[in-house]
C-alpha cells in the first residue's frame, strides 16, 4: 500500500517595510536588481540558455 507524501505549505514570507527597504538597498548596493520585470526576463533567458547547453551536450 502506497503512502501519500506529506505536503507542507509554508506561509508567505512577510517582513516589515523598514527591513525590506534595507534589504533592497543592500541588494542594489551590490550591483544587483530586484526589479520584477527584469527578474522575469533574466529567468526566461536563464531557462533558454540551460536548454541550449543541454541540447548542445546531448544533441537533443
Amino acid at each position: 500500500m502506497k503512502t501519500a507524501k506529506r505536503r507542507t505549505n509554508y506561509p508567505a514570507l512577510s517582513m516589515a517595510a523598514e527591513i525590506q527597504a534595507v534589504l533592497d538597498a543592500d541588494i542594489e548596493r551590490q550591483g544587483y536588481s530586484n526589479y520584477p520585470p527584469a527578474m522575469e526576463a533574466w529567468a526566461e533567458w536563464l531557462s533558454r540558455s540551460i536548454a541550449f547547453e543541454r541540447k548542445q551536450a546531448t544533441g537533443r
